[in-house]
């Protein structure tokens, strides 16, 4: 790989581990996480910092993304649609007054992209940039009803899932058995399988080919989820996935890194 070339994908696998971390990083666990030196590691965000990129937290003396990444990925957002879904999401909101979650695929992990919370007292927090295994969420179940390479991705699985919660799928093939019925439905649910006490219904985002790579998703207490209200919303969140679909290209859901 050519000098520059390696100091660009270095540059963006810093970028990308602040994304991921939102409480700041120090420059020791940069280097070990991406395995570099520590004087590379520094040198990394010093360019960084000087360009806005990546600004210091001198109390912690960690780093966090800067005012540049933040003006880079609004950009990003309108060019691609995004803020358009955005307002879809935030009419939803204020339908039901619960949070609803904009989540696309990362491997074999669901990617929490835009987050509009509940302002009721009571609701579970969540935020932009958080990720759970695909099998445990109603975002991640409601992709995988619709992904391309769901038989693979299946078989890839060990024979028991890892749970999160008592109420987590098990197996692969209760996983695949889940998968058939929201196929059935057209959205998915969460029952308590991801988080204790939180219910969430959603549906998948579909490209042009029926596959998805993206969900919308609904998330309030067990509580507030009683008699109809499941069915009802899932059968909301599935018209507005249908909306966000008509305006966010299928190549901006879909995680490159």
């Amino acid at each position: 790989m050519p000098v520059g070339a390696q100091a660009v994908g270095r540059a963006l696998a810093v970028l990308g581990l602040l994304t991921r971390n939102t409480q700041g990083v120090p420059v020791t666990r940069i280097a070990e996480e991406l395995e570099l030196t520590p004087g590379t590691a520094h040198r990394l965000v010093r360019a960084l910092l000087a360009e806005g990129y990546v600004a210091r937290d001198p109390a912690a003396d960690s780093f966090y993304l800067g005012n540049t990444a933040i003006l880079l990925g609004q950009a990003a957002q309108r060019a691609l649609g995004v803020e358009r879904a955005r307002t879809m999401l935030e009419h939803l909101n204020a339908e039901t007054d619960e949070s609803i979650n904009l989540v696309i695929r990362h491997g074999d992990q669901s990617l929490i992209i835009m987050r509009i919370q509940s302002t009721l007292p009571l609701r579970f927090e969540q935020h932009p940039g958080d990720r759970y295994p695909l099998y445990s969420t109603a975002s991640g179940k409601a992709i995988l009803a619709f992904a391309e390479d769901r038989d693979e991705y299946l078989k890839s699985l060990p024979k028991r899932l890892s749970p999160l919660t008592p109420s987590t799928l098990k197996t692969p093939a209760s996983l695949a058995s889940e998968l058939r019925a929201i196929q059935q439905r057209g959205y998915s649910i969460d029952n308590e399988e991801a988080f204790e006490g939180v219910l969430c219904v959603a549906a998948p985002v579909l490209g042009p080919s029926g596959a998805a790579h993206a969900a919308v998703g609904i998330q309030a207490p067990m509580v507030r989820m009683r008699g109809d209200r499941v069915a009802d919303l899932g059968a909301r969140v599935a018209e507005v996935a249908s909306q966000v679909a008509t305006v966010i290209p299928p190549e901006a859901m879909i995680w490159k890194h």
